[in-house]
C-alpha cells in the first residue's frame, strides 16, 4: 500500500475545513480513506467471485478466465 496524501486522495480542492485540520489528522483519514479503498475492493473481488456460483459448473471456468478472477 502506497502511502498518499489527503490531496492525493481526494480530487480538486480539499473543503476549507478539512484543509484546516492538522497535518497529522490529514494524514490518519488519508490512511483510513486508503484502508477503506482495500477493503471495498477484497469485498467487491469476493463478491464476484460468489456470482461464480450461479452458474453452471462448465461455465464457470470461461467466466472466470474472462474476469480475470
Amino acid at each position: 500500500m502506497t502511502e498518499q496524501t489527503l490531496a492525493e486522495l481526494i480530487p480538486g480542492d480539499l473543503p476549507p475545513g478539512i484543509a484546516a485540520l492538522d497535518p497529522q489528522v490529514q494524514a490518519e483519514l488519508a490512511q483510513a480513506i486508503e484502508d477503506a479503498r482495500w477493503r471495498q475492493a477484497g469485498e467487491l473481488r469476493d463478491g464476484a467471485r460468489g456470482m461464480l456460483d450461479v452458474l453452471p459448473r462448465l461455465l464457470r471456468g470461461v467466466v472466470k478466465k474472462a474476469a480475470g478472477l
